[in-house]
């Protein structure tokens, strides 16, 4: 493929018109956090492909799903109902997708939202347009939303407002969700030892993401291979399935997904939501004959994923 002149952003979003200095930044955000070469103990490396070219021989998608993995093997593999209950922090919203529950007046859940949207984008979206910002949380959160809500010590963003806290969500705030992290685990699972299978690596992260990247990652640079993330990167919902999924009825649910950011396949905002005319809401709704009282009953059913490439270098 040919040598990428200026990253994309996720989901290639226009937030800002052409010409905005915010996509050279971001470009440089990204090539910053990108070693021009990061050698595999198994003979392979990851790349930046701004720097190296490579001829692509393959295209890969690793995926995982949504609810801490931790919450369902480690302690509570046996009370869903505990695993749940703690699945609603959004601090232990640990593969790379967080939730956010509403309810109406009734306590009843009547819309979930998923997202997979960085902070790091945010950020560097308030450095060059703050009110661009503001705008974004008027439409995913509330018309309420003023600058001064979102600003932190000296007039930076604040990650953790309280709209994307207690009070809605726009995007991660877990402590290792970021695309930051994200690249790092990409790059150092080059590094991973080269494991054949899930049986021969280490005790690491209890999460599904870290396991899922190191082992197909490693797997890739054992074949020699050069490595990298898909343009444009980003962590993505790619699936998700309601099969099985009942109205009060019994009947079967209908299409009540809507993506809200993002694209088929790049969804970086996805929410659930039953129409009013339905007549019920989101918490009516039973899975696996289990009444929905938790967003993370849904975010099982959800499927993350990262996309990298695979080839030969160019000489």
């Amino acid at each position: 493929m040919a040598l990428v002149t200026r990253f994309d952003t996720p989901a290639s979003l226009l937030d800002l018109p052409a010409g905005s200095p915010f996509y050279d930044n971001w470009h440089a955000f990204i090539a910053g956090r990108l070693n021009a070469s990061t050698p595999g103990s198994p003979g392979g490396e990851f790349y930046d492909a701004s720097e190296t070219n490579v001829a692509v021989a393959a295209q890969h998608r690793i995926t995982w799903m949504a609810f801490p993995r931790a919450l369902l093997v480690y302690g509570h593999r046996d009370d869903r109902q505990i695993a749940f209950t703690l699945g609603e922090n959004r601090d232990v919203q640990e593969e790379y997708c967080e939730w956010h529950v509403e309810r109406n007046g009734a306590g009843k859940i009547r819309k979930v939202s998923f997202v997979t949207e960085t902070p790091e984008y945010f950020e560097h979206l308030w450095a060059v347009d703050p009110a661009r910002v503001v705008a974004l949380y008027r439409t995913l959160v509330s018309p309420a939303v003023v600058q001064a809500d979102l600003a932190g010590p000296g007039g930076s963003y604040n990650r953790r407002n309280h709209w994307n806290h207690a009070d809605g969500i726009v995007h991660l705030i877990q402590t290792i969700n970021t695309l930051s992290a994200a690249l790092g685990l990409s790059q150092g699972s080059v590094n991973s030892g080269g494991a054949r299978d899930n049986y021969e690596h280490s005790p690491g992260p209890r999460t599904s993401v870290d396991p899922r990247v190191a082992m197909d990652i490693s797997a890739l640079a054992r074949r020699g291979l050069s490595i990298t993330l898909r343009e444009p990167i980003g962590l993505y919902i790619t699936h998700w399935d309601d099969t099985g999924w009942a109205r009060p009825d019994g009947s079967p649910v209908g299409d009540y997904w809507r993506v809200v950011r993002g694209s088929p396949g790049m969804v970086l905002r996805l929410e659930y939501e039953v129409p009013a005319s339905e007549g019920f809401v989101v918490g009516d709704i039973r899975i696996g004959g289990r009444q929905v009282e938790f967003g993370g009953q849904l975010a099982e059913h959800v499927t993350v994923m990262v996309a990298g490439i695979a080839g030969g270098r160019i000489r």
